[in-house]
């Protein structure tokens, strides 16, 4: 079986996890008032603790394992010690504890539609190269911050929050990699509601939280499959969810309004903004567009509360805001400072001004927007307008994201529709508040027929979105690289023979992080994918399929897909695109043939062979001494 190459005290750890809890609870309990202190923060606040001190200390230490244990060690530490100065005061007197229990059940409730589907299904790209499964598995050999599995040199550009904390329940709970991100999927979503609750609670009074929730968890738009001009429309978000950095996301996205909101009702402002800037860095980590759109949403909201009042809280949020834009650049994630070359467009970051040619693209144009948003795109915006609470802030949020999607572009995706996800986010608020307010006006049974209608045309189909998937269920045998369950699920082991396994532990514990493995394709998904090695096909391809996701180079990329052709030039240029391991199998004709040739002979030595699978150590150049290779590492 493919062996966690994770220590086996990190299960230790959990007896940190209360500790983390209570310091979750101490916190929240100095963020939030008195007379209106939520608990459904103390999680997100819990995950805050737990993955970005986490994140610092494995960066400083440039493993993943002392991270974990020095972040876990001493957060627990400080919570159990603040649990032993208030104990006679804990467990708290919860108020309201009937209403607290009607929450939860509502809440297990709207996690239903996605149980199946999280379990039976492999979402989006979980399990290609470079997807989630792969980054995690990566994580699991410990090195960090994670490397970009196409180019290992670079330090990973991505937004793997999520995909830290699933390595971590990994080594925690001593699981497979699709275990933990469905164990992670099933806790987010209901917090993610229960903030959402809150938060509509807060801007659109205690009506509309509930429908704030179910109108941002499972609305839609018109045609959430179709395309327009060659561009998919929006999916609903519950299809996002399932694109992992959503769920994190939306869940710290949640806090931070929340915090935000608190500000004015508390002492100790510059404290507190300290921790807005640790949740922003958090959110950044977690979901790069989110956390872009946010800060341009606070930014242009306070400076109009400071413009409007000269609100000293709304200076002190400003820097906070720009303490944490500064923050991003130090600590890694999709806003990292590595010197990836530039990817065109506008400051280099591969984004373009979308252009419109002539009346029929912008009518194109208006066609995506109807067909993604929908009913929304009118409800939400009538909804925004009546909010008791920060209307700047999503109006900012709502008209930032909506004026990106339309007037840019990014050259090698389809992801600028991300930046529709926060529209329908922000219209989805506003269509909660809006129906919050058609209940006062439902008081005969036709209106009620009426308010039903559009609560069904609002979010009915988003609550069958998550079956329409199961359509995706086969009953035959798994192919590689599908997204199909991972038999039997209960279970530790992945559905791969003993030798070639065997052939991933070695390589797992041997190879050097900027090191690539040649591995024929076909056979490459327990190295490339569960093992977390990179490989000569690790790359996502870019829309145009000539190149990487961040545009790398359409030289590199062409060289890089041209490794396939064996000939005589081949180990150099193995040795060009820094390939240093290679794996065989008896159907690898040509390369085992390659391998016993002459230059072969000299270029690669054979350093573990498990049944029919050999391992072979490349050398950079033709005459290096493949004779000083540690033979002895591995038992024959």
């Amino acid at each position: 079986m493919i062996e966690n190459p994770q220590p086996s005290w990190l299960p230790f750890l959990l007896l940190a996890l209360p500790g983390i809890g209570f310091a979750a609870y101490a916190v929240n309990k100095f963020l939030f008032p008195n007379d209106d202190r939520p608990l459904c923060t103390v999680g997100a606040i819990g995950l805050i603790l737990a993955l970005l001190p986490t994140h610092l200390l494995a960066l400083a230490t440039g493993s993943l394992n002392l991270g974990l244990a020095g972040a876990w060690i001493g957060i627990g530490a400080g919570g159990y010690a603040w649990l032993g100065h208030h104990w006679q005061k804990f467990p708290p007197r919860i108020r309201g504890g009937s209403e607290l229990g009607y929450r939860l059940g509502v809440a297990a409730l709207a996690t239903l539609p996605i149980v199946l589907p999280t379990i039976l299904l492999n979402f989006h790209d979980e399990t290609y190269f470079g997807g989630h499964q792969a980054i995690i598995a990566h994580l699991q050999n410990g090195s960090y911050p994670p490397r970009y599995l196409y180019e290992p040199s670079l330090p990973l550009r991505y937004h793997y929050g999520f995909d830290l904390a699933a390595a971590i329940v990994t080594g925690l709970l001593r699981i497979r990699i699709d275990q933990a991100i469905d164990i992670l999927t099933l806790a987010l979503w209901p917090t993610m509601f229960l903030l959402l609750w809150r938060v509509g609670e807060h801007v659109g009074g205690r009506r509309a939280g509930l429908l704030v929730a179910l109108a941002v968890s499972f609305s839609t738009g018109l045609c959430p499959t179709c395309t327009v001009n060659g561009l998919k429309t929006n999916p609903p978000f519950v299809s996002y969810f399932f694109q992992h950095p959503w769920g994190l996301g939306i869940v710290i996205f949640c806090l931070l309004v929340l915090q935000r909101a608190a500000l004015d009702r508390t002492d100790n402002q510059v404290w507190r903004v300290g921790a807005l800037v640790c949740s922003l860095l958090l959110l950044s980590l977690a979901q790069s567009v989110l956390f872009v759109v946010t800060v341009i949403a606070f930014g242009f909201a306070d400076f109009w509360k400071f413009v409007r009042s000269g609100s000293r809280t709304a200076v002190t949020v400003l820097f906070g805001l720009a303490a944490a834009v500064l923050g991003t650049k130090l600590i890694g994630g999709f806003f990292d400072s590595a010197s990836y070359p530039s990817a065109g467009g506008v400051l280099g970051t591969g984004f373009y001004l979308r252009e419109y040619p002539g009346n029929n693209a912008v009518l194109e144009q208006i066609e995506w927007n109807l067909l993604s948003f929908g009913l929304p795109l009118v409800l939400g915006v009538l909804g925004l307008c009546r909010a008791h609470r920060e209307r700047v802030l999503l109006a900012g949020l709502a008209g930032t994201s909506l004026i990106a999607v339309n007037g840019l572009r990014y050259g090698y995706s389809w992801d600028i529709t991300k930046f529709a996800a926060v529209t329908s986010i922000a219209l989805a608020i506003g269509t909660g508040i809006f129906l919050a307010g058609l209940l006062d006006w439902a008081l005969t049974s036709v209106r009620r027929l009426i308010f039903g209608a559009l609560a069904i045309a609002v979010a009915g189909l988003g609550v069958v979105y998550p079956f329409y998937f199961l359509l995706a269920i086969s009953p035959k045998h798994r192919p590689a690289f599908s997204m199909q369950l991972i038999r039997p699920y209960i279970s530790t082991q992945y559905p791969v023979d003993v030798d070639s396994a065997r052939a991933v532990n070695f390589l797992r514990t041997h190879m050097q992080p900027a090191e690539v493995l040649y591995v024929g394709v076909k056979n490459s998904e327990p190295y490339a994918i569960w093992g977390g090695l990179p490989t000569q096909s690790s790359v996502y391809p870019a829309d145009t399929a000539d190149d990487d996701v961040y545009g790398l180079g359409k030289g590199k990329f062409a060289a890089r897909m041209d490794l396939s052709r064996i000939s005589g030039d081949w180990f150099d240029r193995l040795s060009a695109e820094h390939v240093s391991w290679l794996v065989t199998e008896p159907d690898d004709v040509a390369v085992i043939t390659a391998l016993h040739n002459e230059e072969g002979g000299h270029r690669a030595a054979l350093v573990a062979e498990y049944g029919t699978v050999s391992v072979f150590y490349i050398a950079p150049v033709e005459g290096d001494n493949l004779s000083q290779i540690d033979l002895k590492l591995v038992p024959r």
